[in-house]
């Protein structure tokens, strides 16, 4: 080929290239939005600025491709393109709920249940009365149960805490005394009993027992801390092995012991599009067993994930597993990676506990702390290997400051005794959760210093939690419970968590939690700390933008950017002008998720000439009604 014909071919072929380039960004969108208040909290600084609000957006293969006026955006549109009319609603980008369990709490949905489980599996009960009527129903419940049950087949009874989620401290109370192992032994000597609170807390028989002691083998003496063994306690026979109480152990017993995987599965399928009708895109959690990873994998293969789920490894507190170093460093490559829809997002190696600086009002309260988690070297060299290989605390359980004291010093020095740089530290984004009762006022400098995040749950100021912590520590503790107006002013970024079943039995919403934030009201209307309240527009920058960092998915998450995934929710009511305590009626009339419909309300499917979508319509939830 002589040069001058080289010359031509080249040309061509860089025109053909440019107009193929040209031809894909002028390719039609398979969905447009339009006539609408979409928020997009495209302003990323640690504010209330939710920056731009748009008319309409434009949608191709799952991702945001245009935002902007109503005739700029539908001009777009080809002969293929799905165009709806959001007549004045308001879209927001998809919530997060940045520490939650919806593994946890999907079994304790009775219309999940009956769905899924038979008498013929096992027998499964649920009991939601006031907690004066618990006692003589339980005791009805328990007799049919056991005369139904055949030899050897599992019992497990749910004690649920009312529609409004107030009765959880009186009913959580029984476990262990009017409900205990002696009990359940008498009752049903010949059957595993597992009695399930609505929230934590269980009570398990001899019988029980025995099947998950056999199921863990020779493996049962290597745990740090026992599954039958509350967390508070420290005894090596394992306390709860002689009171069959336990406070998170459920885990164990319900995920690895109780549920066979494909039963498991399908309760996560339904439980998790139930969770979407809250309008939840993004979900930060730990998925603490065997059984839960085998389930929420099987079900990303199959590509039947509602929710996108940023999950972290915990280390079972197992004495021999963390001091291979080859673990460790698998689990540090393992930071970031899986597929769209499940990912690792770092690991926890506690459950976390409640020690403070703080005086109690009582000796009592502070002899009921009991030690810090991170002060049992075992626990704490666990967190120290994996942050010096290079690892990211997330996932974790903090309550109290005295804890984030041990943490934050672990942190520091693992990373120092690495080398690292303080841009390299504070690019891991640590996050410590729950803030209970943290961070102090002397912490959040370290927390800024360090890169670090946190997220906390309103619904703690909500169900009288935050109550007991001014109860046990006086006035002083109150700034310090959730103190997110702190955070704010000092920079640190700070999401929302839900920790709750909500979704499974009540009639609260994710409204009820950002309300929360928003007034720190509790359920009778008593402040909390009002001193530490933020914004509405806060708030929702929290609970969306703030959520995809601390899943270390923000440059595809947590807000409406070209190039990012279409999750997004529309909404019935304008969040941004309600009146505050209109804001827990806002309903959530879709919640997409890549582009696709995961809920989708019968009012709404009908203006649209679509059908209706998510199991809280399908199976005749309060979202079937709307």
């Amino acid at each position: 080929m002589n040069r001058s014909a080289m010359v031509r071919f080249l040309i061509s072929f860089w025109f053909l290239l440019g107009a193929g380039g040209l031809l894909q960004a002028q390719q039609a969108p398979d969905l447009i939005l339009y006539n609408g208040k979409i928020v997009t909290i495209d302003n990323h600084e640690v504010n209330g600025n939710l920056g731009n609000i748009v008319q309409a957006i434009a949608i191709r293969e799952g991702k945001i491709v245009a935002l902007g006026g109503n005739a700029e955006i539908r001009r777009r549109a080809g002969s293929n393109t799905k165009s709806l009319d959001l007549k004045g609603r308001t879209v927001t980008p998809g919530f997060g709920a940045t520490h939650d369990h919806p593994q946890d709490w999907n079994p304790l949905n009775p219309t999940i249940m009956k769905k899924v489980v038979t008498d013929d599996m096992h027998i499964e009960r649920f009991i939601n009365v006031p907690p004066n009527e618990v006692m003589p129903q339980f005791t009805r419940v328990l007799d049919e149960s056991v005369n139904k049950a055949k030899p050897g087949q599992w019992i497990r009874i749910s004690l649920l805490y009312g529609k409004d989620y107030r009765w959880n401290q009186e009913i959580s109370g029984l476990l262990g005394r009017q409900i205990n192992k002696q009990m359940l032994d008498l009752a049903a000597p010949n059957n595993p009993v597992l009695v399930r609170g609505g929230f934590t807390g269980l009570v398990v028989n001899q019988k029980a027992i025995e099947v998950i002691k056999q199921f863990y083998g020779d493996q049962w003496n290597k745990f740090v801390v026992k599954p039958l063994q509350d967390y508070t306690e420290r005894d090596p026979e394992g306390g709860g092995l002689k009171t069959g109480t336990c406070g998170v152990c459920y885990r164990e017993v319900e995920q690895d012991v109780l549920y066979p995987n494909d039963e498991l599965t399908e309760i996560y399928r339904i439980g998790l599009s139930w969770t979407s009708a809250l309008g939840i895109t993004l979900n930060g959690t730990s998925l603490y067993t065997g059984g839960a990873w085998r389930a929420f994998n099987t079900l990303d293969r199959r590509g039947q994930l509602s929710i996108r789920t940023a999950a972290g490894w915990f280390w079972p507190e197992r004495n021999d597993i963390l001091q291979d170093p080859y673990l460790v460093q698998f689990l540090v490559a393992q930071l970031g990676k899986g597929s769209d829809f499940l990912w690792n997002h770092g690991m926890t190696s506690h459950m976390g506990g409640g020690c403070s600086k703080l005086p109690g009002t009582s000796p009592e309260v502070k002899q009921q702390e009991g030690e810090c988690g991170f002060a049992d070297p075992i626990i704490a060299r666990a967190l120290y290997d994996y942050i010096k290989a290079g690892g990211r605390l997330a996932g974790d359980h903090q309550t109290g400051d005295g804890e984030v004291d041990l943490v934050l010093d672990i942190i520091e020095k693992a990373s120092k005794d690495a080398g690292m740089t303080l841009d390299e530290i504070r690019a891991k984004r640590h996050v410590t959760e729950h803030m209970h009762m943290y961070p102090r006022p002397d912490q959040i400098p370290r927390f800024k210093n360090l890169g670090m995040m946190t997220s906390g749950m309103a619904l703690d100021i909500y169900d009288g939690s935050s109550e007991n912590y001014l109860k046990k520590y006086g006035e002083r503790a109150g700034m310090q419970i959730i103190p997110r107006r702190s955070l704010f002013d000092a920079g640190v970024m700070n999401s929302v968590e839900i920790d709750r079943p909500i979704s499974e039995y009540t009639d609260l919403t994710y409204m009820t939690v950002l309300y929360d934030g928003i007034t720190r009201k509790d359920k009778d209307g008593k402040l909390i700390a009002p001193q530490q309240a933020i914004s509405r527009e806060e708030m929702l920058k929290a609970g969306t933008l703030f959520a995809a960092y601390g899943a270390l998915r923000e440059n595809v998450l947590g807000s409406l950017e070209i190039g990012k995934w279409a999750d997004l929710v529309v909404l019935d009511k304008d969040y941004l002008t309600v009146p505050v305590d209109d804001i827990p009626k806002i309903r959530v009339l879709m919640t997409m998720v890549g582009g696709n419909p995961m809920h989708l309300v019968p009012s709404l499917a009908r203006e649209w000439g679509m059908q209706p979508a998510g199991a809280q319509v399908e199976l005749g939830g309060p979202a079937a009604q709307w």
